[in-house]
């Protein structure tokens, strides 16, 4: 799958037309291939090209259909934000918790590579050349990190 990832990089980058967005994108379906991986073991590895394909141009095609329907408040009902009620506001809060801790608990590479990249707007290169490692490992460090706070969050 690592072998794919600069084509399909390429690929949505040119669909997207920012190669920062495409990173996070064809990163999000690195974590998600993994995480497919992980959960069936047995699944023909011939099909890793298009699986990483199709599930970046998802990712794709998921952030233009939230960014459409985005609709304009009526006129006559103006409805307070979620996050306004205790509740949301609670859950917010131990989400926040859980992904710190669960931060706190990665290794300290993977770490370190995370919070760069999601803290700082670090690249993934700029992170390499800091961390002293190739862009391909602070890339596993990053589905790593991103991987394990999903799984924390699906616990929940």
């Amino acid at each position: 799958m690592e072998r794919y990832y600069s084509e399909v990089l390429s690929y949505i980058a040119r669909s997207v037309g920012c190669k920062d967005k495409a990173q996070n994108i064809v990163q999000e379906a690195y974590t998600r291939l993994l995480s497919y991986k992980r959960n069936n073991p047995k699944q023909n590895k011939t099909q890793e090209r298009a699986l990483f394909f199709k599930a970046a141009k998802n990712i794709v095609i998921d952030q233009y259909r939230k960014n459409q329907h985005i609709a304009e408040p009526d006129e006559t009902e103006i409805i307070a934000p979620s996050f306004y009620e205790p509740e949301a506001k609670l859950a917010s809060q131990q989400q926040l918790v859980l992904l710190n801790r669960c931060i706190e608990s990665l290794p300290t590479k993977t770490k370190q590579a995370f919070v760069l990249y999601k803290f700082k707007n670090q690249s993934q290169s700029q992170i390499a050349e800091q961390m002293g490692v190739s862009v391909s490992m602070v890339e596993k460090h990053l589905a790593t990190a991103m991987l394990a706070c999903r799984q924390a969050l699906k616990k929940q």
